[in-house]
């Protein structure tokens, strides 16, 4: 995994102005460069109910999953999240097993399964696996940051950071404006508002980046 950049799970946020709306924010180990991904309420509710345990009477279906992998001597090594296509996280889960065919024991191999990312993610916590990216979807999606603000990484040496005016930039965005933009963009726009706790826009940019699948 020496091409991918390892992940962190910075946090979990929940908007208070669009309902439904979560945002997973994970961070490179530096904790400079964050990358955000808006998931869906029962994934979140996985995620933090596997990083916390406080319910130990409540279980997801990703927890009947670990009972499964444990009998049939299954091993998740690590979960890649490998795409961003129209807003949307692509990833995949690398996972190991005992090959025990023809009397052959503990001879291990491997395999790889497309996943949502959310539902990868909360694998990944309950077997302890690590998360990676690419050095692509870092460039494409993720946000810079320097004692905890965002920058703009492309004028880095200047240090121009995003100002209160730059968030109500983002309020201000109609829906013309964003059809007219370009779906790279987009995506930008959509990390910074989240980013920047922006949900209701956020909402708004993932209907036009799924409209134009």
């Amino acid at each position: 995994m020496d091409q991918f950049i390892k992940l962190a799970i910075r946090g979990i946020s929940l908007s208070q102005i669009q309902s439904g709306i979560y945002v997973l924010l994970l961070e490179e180990e530096s904790g400079r460069i964050k990358l955000p991904i808006i998931i869906e309420s029962l994934q979140a509710q996985s995620i933090a109910y596997a990083l916390g345990k406080k319910d130990p009477s409540r279980s997801f279906t990703h927890d009947l999953f670990i009972t499964f992998a444990k009998v049939l001597n299954i091993k998740i090594k690590a979960v890649v999240i490998y795409k961003l296509l129209n807003g949307i996280f692509f990833s995949y889960i690398l996972f190991e097993s005992d090959n025990e065919d023809k009397g052959e024991k503990n001879i291990k191999k491997e395999h790889k399964i497309d996943s949502k990312t959310s539902d990868a993610v909360a694998l990944a916590v309950r077997f302890q696996a690590p998360i990676y990216t690419t050095k692509e979807i870092f460039d494409k999606a993720g946000i810079y940051f320097e004692n905890g603000f965002p920058i703009d990484k492309e004028n880095e040496n200047n240090d121009i950071r995003l100002e209160n005016s730059s968030i109500l930039f983002f309020k201000e965005k109609s829906q013309k404006d964003l059809e007219k933009m370009t779906e790279k963009d987009l995506n930008i726009l959509l990390n910074h508002a989240v980013v920047n706790e922006c949900y209701e826009l956020a909402a708004k940019i993932k209907k036009e980046l799924d409209r134009r699948e």
